[in-house]
């Protein structure tokens, strides 16, 4: 089987590297596998010498509307020749919007084309192009949707062709073996993820960890991310006072390594795709507080179970639950040793073994029309 992905580069994210654990996998499968970019191919990833990586060099900003356009007619044209030269059965594109430009120029009888939206998409701009662009994507073989929640948003012919696949343990820092919670530290709280406001909530989070705080004065918040919002964020834990208890570690290449060992993770997002670090943080046996937003925490968290699930934007709520773990060591183990099921549902052979049975059916389906 010929499989291809296409997305705009392999530089460190989410999605890319999705695609470069994907690519790898199915060439372990007996695959031919290949990837198309809209930059130069360059990764950041490992990824095999023998996946073939296609740069179409098309990447950048437009300067005005004319040479947006003359942008796109380039790149469809390349499209179509990359097409011609490689015949891929399959070509998975993670991006709504590059799915419309694979599909234009994708000729009749071209190969199956599957979208995997990796955003929210209850959060994009209900523009005229977006309603265009999701008539267009009716035209797909296939569409992979992160979540149920997520699915139920698309029209009804998108979702019965479609299939709900989670997102992995795909890190190479995933630890084999997990700490034991009793060599774990305790006092040591932790978030990952991008310092924005608007979906991270850090905001609500530092006034949580403040009441928190106050009857455990030795715990400390780590925080593990760059974003707009740090100047902000800092002004706000000086306010607190809380300056050498809630700490800004910036950007770390291997966080997992740097979590791994601490006693609770915390996630206040007002919205989610899939968070891959909610994930990773479960499979470190980690007692998680994340909030019941939109769309993913709900799908991996059993609330009580594997974690502990509480409403958006309740400041209380959120202090309540941190007091729970650091106050019952066994409602924390209990919930560490819940969270590391996940090792198993969404482990990398499961997932990978998940996308390929579809991609397979999909081909079936469209060979048979």
């Amino acid at each position: 089987m010929k499989i291809a992905f296409f997305y705009g580069n392999l530089k460190r994210g989410g999605a890319q590297r999705v695609i470069c654990c994907l690519a790898n996998d199915f060439l372990r499968r007996g695959d031919q596998v290949s990837i198309l970019t809209l930059d130069d191919g360059e990764t950041e990833y490992e990824l095999s010498p023998e996946v073939k990586v296609t740069g179409l060099g098309v990447s950048g900003d437009s300067a005005n509307k004319w040479e947006s356009i003359r942008r796109f007619l380039n790149t469809e044209k390349k499209i179509y020749r990359w097409l011609a030269k490689e015949e891929p059965d399959a070509v998975l594109v993670f991006s709504s919007k590059l799915s419309v430009q694979m599909l234009l120029a994708r000729s009749h009888g071209g190969p199956a084309l599957i979208c995997s939206e990796r955003a929210n998409p209850a959060f994009r701009p209900k523009s005229a192009a977006i309603k265009i662009e999701c008539l267009l994507l009716e035209k797909a073989d296939g569409f992979i949707f992160q979540t149920e929640r997520v699915k139920a948003l698309f029209p009804e012919r998108l979702q019965k062709i479609g299939a709900v696949i989670h997102n992995g343990l795909f890190s190479e820092d995933i630890p084999e073996e997990v700490t034991s919670f009793a060599d774990r530290d305790h006092k040591a709280i932790c978030a990952v993820g991008r310092l924005d406001n608007d979906q991270k909530a850090y905001d609500v989070l530092f006034k949580a960890f403040a009441l928190f705080h106050e009857s455990h004065p030795e715990h400390v918040l780590n925080i593990f991310g760059r974003g707009v919002d740090e100047p902000v964020l800092r002004q706000l834990i000086a306010q607190l006072g809380l300056e050498d208890r809630i700490i800004l570690h910036g950007n770390r290449p291997h966080v997992i390594q740097e979590i791994r060992d601490m006693g609770m993770f915390v996630m206040t997002s007002r919205y989610e795709g899939m968070p891959n670090a909610l994930i990773e943080a479960m499979a470190c046996g980690l007692p998680c507080v994340c909030t019941d937003c939109d769309f993913g925490p709900a799908e991996l968290i059993r609330d009580g179970v594997s974690g502990l699930l509480v409403p958006v934007d309740d400041v209380a709520a959120i202090t309540a639950a941190m007091e729970r773990i650091a106050d019952d060591p066994a409602q924390a183990e209990k919930l560490s040793r819940g969270a590391l099921e996940i090792r198993q549902t969404h482990g990398r052979e499961e997932i990978c073994g998940q996308y390929r049975d579809y991609i397979l059916s999909v081909i079936e389906k469209r060979k048979s029309q």
